[in-house]
């Protein structure tokens, strides 16, 4: 029996447990000291859905606006009515392709509202309506946990109007919005220096989803819904990393109107994206949780892939991996 052995791993668990919870307790009092309305814009744009709006319209909206999800409103109730996201459109897309032709998905579509959307969902397995908000003068601590007790990544801020008691629908708070906002305005970032992704173990490691560049669209978009997940890395012959593809690759597709040429291979699609697309960004298990912070706040990407030293991926960081990880 290997008891030196055993006592020196149970020591490494309980390292680990430790630079957490020191953590978690520095950035969970940082966002117990600001409210959602701290993170409001003094100026913005913010795209609203009426419920009456039929689906095939809502998803041309997040398309023709780049963005990856909307608020929805049921101006007949005074309501908030939920979100509406690119995972949305996935999940659409999938059932579509594997059920019916393109165009009869397009009439099917066009004939339903979105106050109907809930329905259609239900199609999906495991997939209802976000309708996840918080008030504005809710703690960032409270919205985050909110957060991280779904798979969602954003939330709508919704307030009440005194006078007539409806519904307004204030904001969206994103993830990588609360972490942009942390990472610039803590002011002991000592501890975010200190330590790695491997001491806070952030991260999922080990049976990675992958694609090589000939697989087709339509393949990864199974993919995503299959394993519930928004991005698959794609790898040489060498299982190198050489791209990604993700969720928001669907939204570009659309807005070249090729949702009903899915089985081109991920390399057609690839070339599709705008110059300033912020590219594949990685990082390894020793780069600290400072460094990360600073990659996701300079390039606005929603994950990275975790490579070894010879840029094979080992794992995927989310941005909910990173909040889970400042959360106690």
């Amino acid at each position: 029996m290997d008891i030196p052995g055993a006592a020196a791993a149970n020591a490494a668990v309980r390292s680990v447990e430790a630079n957490r919870r020191e953590l978690a307790q520095l950035a969970s009092f940082f966002l117990k000291q600001h409210s959602a309305y701290d993170m409001i814009p003094v100026s913005f744009r913010l795209i609203v859905l009426d419920t009456k709006l039929l689906v095939t319209k809502a998803l041309s909206t997040l398309v023709q606006n780049g963005i990856e999800s909307a608020p929805m409103y049921d101006s007949l109730e005074s309501c908030y009515a939920g979100m509406l996201t690119t995972t949305d459109l996935v999940n659409l897309i999938q059932y579509y392709y594997s059920n019916f032709s393109y165009n009869e998905a397009i009439e099917d579509l066009g004939q339903v509202q979105l106050e109907n959307y809930k329905e259609l969902l239900l199609r999906f397995k495991s997939r209802q309506t976000n309708t996840l908000c918080a008030n504005p003068l809710d703690t960032l601590y409270e919205v985050s946990r909110r957060l991280l007790a779904t798979d969602y990544s954003a939330l709508a801020l919704v307030d009440e109007d005194t006078d007539t008691g409806s519904d307004v629908i204030v904001s969206v708070l994103s993830i990588y919005r609360i972490l942009n906002f942390m990472a610039v305005n803590i002011e002991d970032k000592k501890e975010l220096k200190e330590h790695s992704l491997y001491d806070l173990d952030i991260g999922t490691y080990g049976d990675l989803v992958t694609a090589t560049m000939d697989v087709s669209v339509i393949d990864i978009i199974r993919m995503f819904v299959e394993n519930n997940i928004s991005v698959v890395p794609i790898l040489d012959e060498n299982g190198v990393v050489l791209n990604v593809f993700a969720e928001s690759d669907i939204i570009l597709l659309a807005r070249e109107g090729l949702l009903d040429e899915l089985n081109i291979p991920v390399s057609e699609a690839l070339v599709l994206r705008p110059d300033d697309y912020p590219g594949v960004h990685s990082c390894s298990q020793t780069d600290t949780l400072y460094s990360v912070l600073d990659i996701i706040r300079k390039t606005h990407v929603q994950r990275l892939i975790v490579v070894d030293d010879d840029i094979r991926p080992v794992g995927v960081v989310a941005l909910s991996d990173v909040l889970r990880a400042l959360i106690v």
